[in-house]
């Protein structure tokens, strides 16, 4: 999708479909929407050869995508940059304790706390297309309704207020099912580390919204902007939001919320989530530059061999069949690549086989624009260089489909260490 868009041109077109007076602080919130909304996928560290990009996913930035039915919303990409979660016992928060507003008095309550004031992601949703996850973003004064992979569209708004922990939700313009005037009230707690959110319906006359707003929801804390990841998690099993690891190569991607489920202990980040790839790290690392991080999971879907005769350059080697043993037998001829034995492995039942990868010191060969000898052995991009060692697992999902999960460290000592850690976490994946 291309990134030089017409902002005057998409404002005004959004504005000949909305009602005669709106707030400018909307119109701020669209074009700031449209202008931060995710474009195109970074490269994780180990990935460091790859300069090509590819869509990000099929996220609507036109405006007759841009659908704002409300007062008071929030579309810009809200919240620190800095954790998510789920499984933390919840705490109660949200100031003084005090009773939700009367549904005849929207003015009873306060604005919505500032700790609530972020996007939060969750799971499907009545609202948005089969399979996809939903996200809600709160403002002070406001709530919007999106699907997740759809940057500012807006699904369903409502003005929103608060007391203690209630919140009062009252549609002012008809949007997803609710009618002008609907209010409902529901109760909020977070958990003790503020990156899980839950939201129980009192009551509400729009059953629709009811459905879509109630449940649990995790802070999207992603430090890459342009990714809607979820970032540092509290201890507990999580799903992804847009890894797809069944996508045949070269078809088109389709929301899937929950193809990848994890469980982590405390201490550990999401780092990325992509149609192709994926990443887990130690909560430290997330706030790292990719260049400065010194261990990390990352999987990628449908690997490939990559050319010898053409390193660095995406193109697959020929006659390398894609199943798991074709992988494992040709990766052991790699030039400059040395490789333990291959040991066979179960994840969620579906059988694969590891094996740790290094850099034979003899080798001098690099890409373009790289100093550090570096061996490219599978595509998209998974590469290794000088000291780093990774453990590298292929999986046989089915029906032809495969996925690589890479356990990359800087050094040996790190990994030695590292390995230990991600081998549990890997071996809790399941896959839908």
């Amino acid at each position: 999708m291309t990134t030089n868009r017409d902002f005057d041109r998409l404002v005004r077109a959004w504005l000949d479909l909305m009602p005669d007076e709106v707030p400018d602080r909307i119109v701020d919130s669209v074009v700031q929407a449209i202008e931060t909304a995710p474009q195109a996928r970074q490269p994780f560290r180990w990935l460091i050869w790859r300069s090509s990009t590819m869509n990000r996913l099929p996220i609507a930035l036109g405006a007759a995508a841009v659908v704002v039915v409300a007062g008071t919303l929030f579309l810009s990409r809200a919240g620190a940059p800095s954790t998510a979660g789920t499984s933390a016992s919840p705490v109660t928060t949200g100031g003084p304790t005090g009773t939700s507003p009367s549904p005849s008095s929207f003015a009873a309550g306060g604005p919505i706390p500032s700790e609530l004031r972020a996007r939060w992601m969750g799971d499907r949703s009545g609202l948005v297309a089969p399979d996809a996850g939903t996200t809600i973003i709160f403002d002070a004064g406001g709530l919007a309704v999106s699907q997740a992979n759809t940057g500012p569209t807006v699904l369903m708004s409502s003005a929103a207020s608060a007391a203690g922990s209630n919140i009062r939700l009252e549609t002012t313009l008809a949007s997803g099912g609710c009618t002008k005037g609907d209010v409902g009230t529901y109760d909020w707690t977070r958990s003790s580390t503020g990156r899980t959110l839950t939201i129980t319906a009192e009551r509400d006359d729009c059953a629709t919204r009811s459905e879509a707003v109630a449940g649990v929801w995790w802070l999207m804390g992603c430090n890459d902007p342009q990714d809607f990841c979820l970032g540092t998690v509290d201890a507990g099993t999580y799903k992804s939001q847009f890894i797809a690891p069944h996508l045949k190569p070269g078809a088109k991607w389709t929301p899937n919320f929950g193809a990848l489920s994890y469980t982590v202990p405390d201490g550990w980040a999401n780092s990325a989530d992509w149609p192709d790839s994926f990443g887990l790290v130690p909560a430290p690392e997330l706030l790292l530059g990719e260049a400065d991080r010194i261990q990390q999971i990352g999987l990628t879907t449908q690997p490939t061999a990559m050319a010898q005769d053409r390193p660095c350059s995406d193109a697959a080697a020929p006659g390398v069949g894609r199943t798991v043993n074709n992988l494992v037998t040709w990766l052991r001829t790699v030039p400059g690549l040395v490789t333990t034995a291959p040991i066979a492995i179960s994840i969620d039942g579906h059988p694969g086989k590891w094996l740790d990868v290094r850099i034979d010191p003899a080798w001098k060969k690099t890409c373009p624009g790289e100093t550090a000898p570096i061996v490219t052995y599978l595509n998209p991009g998974t590469a290794i260089s000088g000291t780093e060692r990774e453990r590298l697992i292929l999986l046989d999902l089915g029906g032809g489909d495969v996925i690589a999960t890479v356990a990359w460290a800087r050094d040996q000592a790190t990994f030695d260490a590292f390995v230990q850690e991600a081998m549990p976490v890997i071996q809790s994946f399941t896959f839908e």
